[in-house]
């Protein structure tokens, strides 16, 4: 404990990194939270669908989510968010927005949310750890 001071002289390039990396995921924690829009696992996604009829929307491309998707799942592209909004009729269901990664997803939440979305969430790590999970996708 005593060299603790030289250490951190010697290795002042270490702790920069180190305390830059904690200042972003407590950035990233803290704006999640504030966004209103908390993250899902597909257990918890799954649940959700199932007892309370939520509604997946997968924000990907036209082109991808043709390639794969989730079964009942609504394609509503990023790129024309505002004038899909109307394929969702009961904006009282939960709502899961599913990307490629989970990345991206927040300005798509608080979008939702501001158009009367009452229950928004984002599956983590999106359409990737939903193919990790290995559950099933539809082309």
């Amino acid at each position: 404990m005593e060299n603790l001071g030289e250490f951190i002289v010697n290795h002042w390039l270490l702790w920069t990194i180190f305390f830059v990396l904690l200042g972003m995921i407590v950035a990233t924690t803290i704006s999640n939270q504030l966004s209103g829009a908390a993250t899902l696992s597909t257990a918890q996604a799954i649940t959700l669908v199932n007892q309370k009829k939520g509604v997946f929307v997968d924000v990907r491309a036209a082109s991808e989510f043709e390639k794969a998707h989730i079964a009942d799942s609504v394609n509503l592209p990023a790129s024309s968010l505002q004038e899909g909004m109307s394929a969702i009729k009961d904006k009282q269901k939960p709502v899961i927005i599913i990307s490629a990664n989970g990345q991206g997803t927040l300005p798509i939440a608080k979008k939702l949310q501001e158009n009367g979305f009452s229950e928004v969430y984002i599956l983590k790590g999106g359409i990737h750890t939903w193919k990790e999970a290995k559950l099933p996708l539809f082309s």
